[in-house]
């Protein structure tokens, strides 16, 4: 009997100028159908929005459809780059399919408890300000422990989906090292999107509602950039790195 062929994630290292790129073909995939666009991103801040008015129960809520509304951008993203007509319906199209929701709800859930000291740490540094009291410590560990959970998961539902891997550790390992090998077109894209949210500033960040939706699809075509994937027939799937 033939041995099952097993998938390796393939985790490559871009050049730090291609943010530059990823944000030119966001632009480009944008304006084929902005409209559709800004109402997806307006449904995605109607649920940011709930989930402030009843925490912490609308707050967990939201939080186990974020991975599911996510994979629904990221679809939307692959069918304009395929050229196929896109509308606000497909950030919904990822509920159906059943085989993805135990990752993505498990997914979701290791999110908030890596978020967990994040928020006490946060509390700690707002006793601390009430006090005009200071600690570089707790604020060095706060940054620390945000960016390697931001790292941790920046990737996973794109990963879970999209390359068909439903470990959360696997997942979690795989965005880690992706962004670890390509931290220097991370930080340009970082840098690039701060000064993007900036010139939003005169309009009193009006110019959100078209910045965020190009990050998200800039952000995604990394992905594009990062991952491959490899066909094994004699070991089992693992990441090679």
């Amino acid at each position: 009997m033939n041995k099952p062929f097993q998938l390796k994630l393939i985790i490559r290292r871009a050049p730090a100028l291609a943010a530059i790129g990823w944000l030119k073909q966001a632009w480009a995939l944008f304006m084929q159908a902005p409209v559709v666009w800004l109402l997806s991103y307006l449904h995605m801040l109607g649920f940011l929005l709930l989930s402030m008015l009843l925490p912490p129960l609308s707050s967990f809520i939201v939080a186990l459809l974020m991975p599911f509304l996510t994979a629904g951008i990221y679809k939307m993203v692959v069918a304009a780059q395929q050229g196929h007509a896109i509308s606000v319906s497909g950030l919904y199209q990822v509920f159906k399919e059943a085989q993805y929701r135990r990752v993505f709800i498990r997914l979701a859930l290791a999110e908030l408890v890596a978020s967990l000291p994040l928020v006490y740490m946060y509390a700690l540094m707002l006793e601390q300000a009430e006090s005009h009291s200071f600690s570089m410590p707790l604020a060095l560990l706060f940054a620390a422990w945000f960016t390697l959970t931001k790292m941790a998961f920046a990737y996973t539902v794109a990963v879970a989906y999209f390359l068909q891997q439903h470990s959360v550790l696997v997942v979690m390992q795989a965005s880690l090292v992706a962004c670890w090998r390509n931290i220097s077109s991370l930080t340009l894209y970082s840098l690039l999107s701060l000064v993007l949210i900036m010139l939003t500033m005169p309009t009193f960040f009006i110019g959100l509602i078209v910045v965020i939706p190009l990050l998200h699809i800039a952000f995604f075509l990394s992905f594009n950039d990062f991952f491959a994937l490899q066909v094994n027939t004699t070991d089992e799937g693992v990441l090679e790195v």
